[in-house]
């Protein structure tokens, strides 16, 4: 458990096993804190893909395409 945790909170009137069980409660909050934060950041396929550069008028491509029908 961190330092600043332990400070914050005294576990010492409760028994072993609940100890345990809060101990292991935290770190699984702070295990699912930190994975939050890996997944929150986004993923850029361009790797997979590469990367497309068009200096064409996107708006007159879509009505072109658009007219088409």
């Amino acid at each position: 458990m961190p330092r600043s945790a332990t400070n914050l909170l005294d576990l010492s009137e409760l028994p072993t096993q609940q100890r345990r069980e809060v101990r292991d409660f935290f770190q699984f909050l702070l295990s699912r804190r930190t994975s939050a934060e890996k997944k929150s950041a986004p993923y850029h396929f361009s790797d997979l893909c590469g990367i497309m550069h068009w200096k064409g008028d996107a708006v007159a491509a879509q009505r072109s395409l658009r007219d088409e029908w």
